[in-house]
């Protein structure tokens, strides 16, 4: 039988000096009641609370700084502050001010500023048929806006049509022009002004923007020097330092839309161009194609031809130098009074064959990938970044926007809600999916601990809002579900569930390599690419069925399923008078 023993320790007292060591008597010092049991667990208690939502309003910034990027690219932020009713939007050094609601609204006044009042007014006093593009755009802009505007200082939505979609674009290429540190050149400005020059202009512009969205920072050649013909501009991709010499060519056309130049002739005269830097040539079609399939098919022309010249282009009596070529169609300008449809963007490689191209494995596809990694980069920025930011801080527009504003719901806040046994009671939002147009959300009583399921009716507008930012909608990053397309989606999906995997682990992973000693000196990242590679092969035995290169060609030129995308956009909150710019 055991036997308990008895310790007694020293007591002190409580005029005893405290045996922390400080001087102080006991029962000033480590002997008050705030070092009581109960009182040191309520205080390590409010410590975690605060601990815990320290780290959810961390969480809560990294999201809005996600939601931002997403609307506004990797250029420089939107600068802006509201006070007093009164917006300030800062542009470069400059600061620009008004009773502005959306960025757009923002975006009307500061292209009328930037092109001049003087010079718009000047064109607007000229019979419509006869003024400057930009001015008959601003002319359908402005009656569009008076048929769809309700009572005075309300927001109203418009259709985009082509015209809406052509005037906001330029605008908002002006904008991430100036706002990234480059002033509006004088000689641009006099080519926009100019009716004849206006299209290569405006497509330079649109260049500009796409490449400054993707993390691109821009260097513009200096406009008096006439001692070379150089390109547009140095582009330089932050994130690794590659540097491009960038020349933009729009295509000449008709009445009607068929063009004067060929592509053959636009690629050689950009390759013609002085060049410091890897060539990045943008061919813009310019047709009137009013269909996505349409778009692609003219690309796919496009491309061939461009390939076809690689053995057989001649520059300055030499062969012609390699480059990347970015082919587009931007058909708003053609379809004034239609609903605009997406720009047509296609990359490929003019004498670069191990870009775009075919490769004997998976693994030599993802390495091609990343040697070419600036361009790769660019053109999922111009599929991401398509649409012009509505708010001006990343919040979503059904935040801001809602004439009927209900709690957004997220993650840690707290709703009073039905229970468990329908009493409603205070819940806590623990997390949430949307599935069948409503959120369905684990819900916690903070009181008990207990965990039920609720479910959230959603507006249309949250459930517009979410389609485009499904990973942080709900106010935390939560990767929602993607749809692997191709076999280097899958390919992709591997790879980012292993990059954190330790180098064992790895190779654990790999029992019937046929080198095991070679996988020990190998890289984690070379060992993250076998295993992607095996799993991705051992998925398609499995019956996993990515479309190939030839359907998803097939697809995109009308043999198969690529509908056309069509959205809204919030229109100024008030309707501007179309005799005045």
């Amino acid at each position: 039988m055991s036997e308990s023993f008895r310790r007694n320790g020293p007591k002190i007292g409580r005029n005893d000096p405290c045996i922390c060591g400080s001087g102080r008597k006991f029962k000033h010092c480590h002997g008050g009641p705030q070092y009581e049991l109960p009182n040191l667990v309520a205080a390590a208690n409010l410590e975690q609370r605060i601990i815990a939502e320290g780290k959810r309003l961390f969480e809560r910034h990294k999201v809005r700084e996600l939601q931002r990027q997403k609307q506004q690219g990797l250029g420089r932020p939107i600068i802006s502050i509201e006070h007093r009713g009164y917006r300030f939007v800062a542009v470069g050094n400059r600061l620009h001010y008004g009773k502005w609601q959306t960025f757009p609204d923002f975006l009307h006044n500061y292209i009328k500023a930037t092109v001049g009042s003087d010079w718009g007014n000047a064109e607007i006093a000229k019979p419509l048929a006869e003024r400057h593009p930009l001015l008959q755009w601003y002319d359908k802009v402005c009656h569009l806006q008076m048929a769809h505007a309700g009572n005075p200082g309300e927001l109203f939505s418009t259709p985009v049509t082509g015209a809406v979609s052509a005037y906001n674009r330029l605008a908002y290429n002006l904008y991430l022009i100036a706002h990234n540190g480059k002033d509006i050149q004088t000689r641009l400005l006099a080519r926009l002004r100019n009716k004849g020059n206006f299209q290569g202009a405006y497509y330079e512009t649109q260049v500009a923007a796409w490449l400054i969205r993707a993390g691109f920072e821009l260097e513009f050649e200096d406009e008096q020097d006439t001692s070379s013909s150089h390109c547009e501009f140095t582009a330089t991709y932050v994130p690794t330092g590659e540097k491009y010499s960038v020349e933009a060519k729009s295509r000449e056309t008709r009445p009607g839309g068929s063009a004067r130049t060929p592509v053959g002739t636009q690629l050689r005269k950009a390759l013609e161009k002085k060049a410091d830097h890897e060539r990045l040539v943008f061919i813009d079609l310019n047709k009137a194609l009013h269909t996505q399939q349409a778009a692609f098919r003219a690309a796919d022309r496009a491309e061939r031809i461009i390939k076809q010249s690689e053995k057989t282009m001649q520059v300055h009596g030499a062969p012609a130098p390699p480059a990347y070529v970015c082919i587009t169609n931007m058909n708003d300008q053609h379809a004034l009074d239609g609903s605009a449809i997406a720009t047509m963007v296609n990359l490929c490689g003019f004498k670069l064959p191990d870009f775009m191209g075919e490769y004997g494995s998976l693994r030599e596809a993802a390495r091609a990938r990343e040697r070419h990694l600036p361009m790769h980069r660019l053109l999922k920025s111009i599929e991401d970044h398509s649409e012009i930011p509505q708010t001006f801080g990343g919040e979503l527009p059904s935040e801001v926007f809602s004439t009927t504003p209900i709690p957004r719901l997220k993650v840690g806040n707290r709703y009073r809600v039905p229970g468990p046994d329908v009493t409603e009671v205070e819940a806590e939002l623990v997390q949430a999916v949307v599935a069948d147009k409503k959120a369905h959300a684990i819900l916690r009583d903070p009181k008990t601990g207990k965990d039920w399921i609720g479910t959230f009716e959603m507006t249309a507008e949250e459930l517009a809002d979410y389609t485009r930012h499904p990973d942080t909608y709900f106010g935390v990053y939560h990767r929602q579900g993607r749809n692997a397309e191709t076999t280097m989606d899958l390919y992709d999906f591997f790879a980012e569930a292993h990059e954190s995997t330790p180098k064992d682990r790895l190779i654990a992973l790999l029992p019937n390599y046929p080198d095991q000693e070679e996988l020990t000196r190998l890289s984690r990242k070379e060992l993250v690419e076998i295993v992607a590679e095996r799993y991705t092969y051992g998925a398609l035995a499995s019956g996993a069925r990515p479309k190939t290169r030839e359907e998803l060609r097939a697809e995109r030129l009308g043999h198969g399923r690529a509908p056309a995308q069509t959205a809204e956009a919030k229109a100024p909150a008030e309707c501007d008078d179309p005799q005045t710019h």
